[in-house]
């Protein structure tokens, strides 16, 4: 049974994946999600720092934690936009039928089981005119920011799959539950925590680090600006 639902839920994918790429444009909502994401993350950090949190190691990841948040929201709005209960704008027939046989599986497979509630100078220069340690760490910061970004642009890149899951997962949970009575208007979330979790970690992650490596060029410094003002004054 695991693999006859396991068999059924990879052809609900690949049917919805396929409709989302030709008749909509996934990556350029990812992108704006993304981007609104980051946004909010920003204004997060800004607003920690007026309130204290001068340590970047801390309150960048605390930014990234607010910033999911916020991109969760983002998310049920997209779906919520999809139409996500309501079939007859979800997708093709045949997509459709895709998902309706897993969801006849699921529900199969869950009857038995009981309700829950659900400047200037060269790069010669620039070296010589910071010691070791300062360019290491600045090394660290640059490439800790530039892998973050990285993550994003990952999650963008795959939109069309990312957004199928959660949608066909929606789908087929909200249908399972509601024969089951029971209200799961909001197990979609399931599906985008775990396809999300691991990205949104290494984000956090990466500017933890940078923060932390920006903060041991500049001991007092609380934003990137004076960390950047200082590197340019060091070899201008």
């Amino acid at each position: 049974m695991t693999q006859d639902l396991q068999r059924l839920r990879d052809r609900a994918l690949r049917r919805v994946e396929q409709y989302l790429r030709t008749k909509g444009t996934p990556r350029l909502h990812m992108f704006i999600i993304v981007s609104a994401t980051g946004a909010a993350g920003f204004l997060a950090s800004f607003v920690m720092l007026k309130a204290g949190v001068g340590s970047m190691c801390v309150r960048y990841p605390l930014a990234v934690g607010i910033a999911y948040l916020v991109f969760l929201a983002l998310l049920r709005i997209w779906l919520s936009g999809c139409a996500m209960f309501d079939d007859s704008q979800v997708g093709p027939v045949d997509a459709l039928q895709a998902v309706d046989a897993l969801a006849d599986a699921s529900h199969a497979a869950a009857s038995d089981v009981p309700s829950v509630e659900a400047g200037g100078a060269t790069g010669g220069e620039a070296l010589g005119a910071l010691d070791m340690d300062e360019f290491l760490f600045i090394v660290i910061a640059v490439a800790a920011l530039c892998a973050g970004f990285l993550v994003c642009l990952y999650v963008v890149w795959t939109a069309p799959a990312l957004l199928a899951e959660v949608l066909v997962d929606g789908i087929v949970m909200c249908r399972v539950y509601k024969r089951l009575r029971i209200n799961a208007q909001s197990y979609w979330l399931f599906g985008a925590l775990r396809r999300t979790w691991f990205p949104v970690f290494l984000v956090a992650l990466f500017f933890a680090l940078a923060g932390f490596a920006m903060q041991q060029i500049v001991q007092d410094a609380k934003s990137i600006g004076p960390v950047i003002s200082y590197i340019a004054d060091k070899v201008r």
